[in-house]
């Protein structure tokens, strides 16, 4: 009889440290979700506010004016002594994977030629004659620079050109 309370106790014990280290696991993953949240909360932050991060399409150019130049990939032209600033690429050439209205999941490289933010719409076109793209944007799933492959993050890439829009006085 004293064994089986024994090995009852080391079973409850087992128990126990298990839920334990389930209690501290979760804790620990919902304090650095909290902590990835607040971080993607201060940047799109500063994105209202006018900063451009470096993982968005940008052009070179003065900030009153929009250039159709090809986007830059290295900031030497910064450094330089130019004059010209990083500004907001309105019309990026890029690859975007999306969720067609089948259902099924897709891919284009498009120059995007208009970027409505009110009804949430990205119009573009690709290479080829007659390749038009009017894409919503909760269907986009990721989005790359065609030219260098880099990611970029849709959401925050709207927020962008809807400031760089503001500025401008085109609202």
């Amino acid at each position: 009889m004293d064994s089986d309370l024994s090995e009852w106790q080391r079973i409850a014990l087992w128990m126990l440290a298990a839920l334990a280290a389930a209690l501290l696991a979760s804790v620990v993953w919902h304090q650095q979700a909290s902590r990835r949240e607040k971080i993607r909360l201060i940047n799109a932050a500063r994105v209202r506010s006018g900063h451009v991060p470096l993982e968005i399409p940008t052009v070179r150019g003065s900030l009153g004016t929009h250039t159709d130049e090809a986007p830059d990939t290295l900031p030497e032209w910064f450094l330089q002594g130019k004059g010209e600033h990083a500004i907001v690429d309105e019309k990026p050439k890029v690859r975007l994977r999306y969720i067609s209205p089948t259902g099924k999941k897709a891919e284009c490289v498009m120059r995007v030629e208009h970027l409505d933010v009110r009804k949430k719409f990205i119009v573009g076109h690709g290479d080829l004659p007659g390749e038009n793209w009017r894409l919503p944007l909760h269907a986009i799933v990721a989005a790359r620079i065609a030219d260098t492959g880099q990611r970029f993050n849709i959401d925050t890439w709207v927020d962008a050109v809807r400031v760089a829009r503001r500025r401008r006085g085109e609202v």
